[in-house]
């Protein structure tokens, strides 16, 4: 079922409803003994990639997501995390937007603009990228947090489109819609286990954490089909392994509505880069651009660890297979400055809703790693 609603190319959504909860590991490795403790996050890319290649019989061409969805009636509604150039003081209802540098004539003015003197912390100048200008909070806000949770699709829409909220101005969170993680987690106990037997190893316990969508909810992924290379979404009648080899998840084309779309064009070249799936880049959280195009500011998120590995055949392939990589957050952005407005559009425009790469490793881009959308800043 190809939408109206279309992150790039033609296409069909899917959503993978789990029958119950769903435990994913991150990249950090742990020991099944006394106070071992596996973390669990929300599915990966390569998760919902894996389970859908499995379900299909084949790679398609390209996956973007996972993205949480809601349900209202027979559609989908897709939720982004806040972006991070948003903040608000505790316990506050106030949303502010970090001031932006201001460029002039291709150039920063370092003098900043109202707010300057209140800096938040940042590491940029250290990071190799001395030329980098932090953002700042606006006059009269000390001390605020990133604001958490999730956005719609239409309140994400209004942000890349510079109509939500400007840039050191305020904005109330009942104004837009804002929901936190639509998930519950729930502890579990574990046992290790002897890799060759499959048996119990005495005494080896470990702590882990179950995530269970609410009601409603679902992981809503966007396919892009391989014609010829593997069957229809229609055809697949049997629940998917999805987030654990014993448990399993439902797949079913979805109509989705409300994908942000891109602004028309970028006025004086200036492009809002945001990114909404974890992304990893060869050249760590700096994302591959254009030549005419430079980095002006950015706000980054702490790192997340991402594990993968191949289908397990047997413990030593999966062994082998395994890889650990460390991924931009999604919610992250990067305000970019293109010396020619049109370039910046035509660039912008190309992007939008897709992978952008390369990838650091092979194929990830196009498992659903390094998803963008394009905004405007000012």
């Amino acid at each position: 079922m190809t939408t109206t609603d279309d992150p790039g190319t033609s296409g069909v959504w899917v959503t993978v409803d789990p029958h119950d909860t769903v435990q994913v590991r991150d990249g950090r490795s742990f020991d099944a003994g006394a106070g071992g403790v596996a973390h669990s996050v929300r599915p990966w890319p390569s998760t919902a990639a894996g389970a859908l290649a499995a379900a299909l019989g084949g790679e398609p061409e390209s996956l973007r997501g996972p993205f949480v969805a809601h349900r209202d009636g027979t559609e989908w509604s897709p939720y982004f995390p806040a972006p991070l150039d948003l903040v608000t003081e505790p316990d506050a209802a106030d949303v502010w937007r970090l001031c932006h540098p201001q460029v002039e004539d291709g150039g920063v003015d370092r003098e900043g603009g109202e707010g300057d003197d209140v800096r938040i912390r940042t590491d940029l100048q250290a990071s190799g990228h001395p030329d980098l200008v932090p953002l700042s909070l606006p006059e009269g806000v000390e001390e605020a947090d990133p604001l958490s949770g999730l956005v719609p699709g239409g309140v994400l829409k209004s942000y890349l489109h510079g109509t939500l909220v400007d840039a050191g101005e305020v904005v109330s969170q009942d104004e837009w819609g804002r929901v936190e993680e639509p998930v519950t987690a729930e502890s579990r106990i574990g046992v290790g286990l002897d890799p060759d037997a499959r048996t119990v190893k005495g005494g080896l316990l470990y702590r882990t954490t179950h995530l269970r969508l609410e009601e409603d909810w679902a992981f809503a992924v966007h396919l892009t089909p391989r014609p010829g290379r593997h069957r229809p979404v229609e055809e697949v009648a049997e629940p998917v392994r999805f987030g654990g080899l014993t448990r399993l998840a439902d797949l079913a084309p979805a109509q989705v509505t409300g994908w942000p779309d891109p602004p028309e064009d970028f006025p004086d070249g200036k492009v809002l880069l945001y990114v909404a799936t974890p992304a990893v880049w060869p050249t760590g959280w700096v994302p591959p651009l254009p030549d005419d195009a430079r980095l002006v500011s950015a706000v980054v998120g702490a790192p997340l660890p991402v594990a993968t590995a191949s289908p397990v055949r047997d413990y030593k392939h999966f062994q082998r297979t395994r890889a650990m990589a460390w991924a931009v957050p999604p919610g992250s952005i990067y305000l970019l400055q293109f010396l020619d407005p049109d370039d910046a559009t035509t660039w912008a425009h190309s992007q939008h809703g897709l992978a952008l790469g390369p990838a650091a490793r092979p194929r990830w881009d196009t498992a659903g790693f390094g998803v963008v959308l394009t905004g405007v800043w000012s």
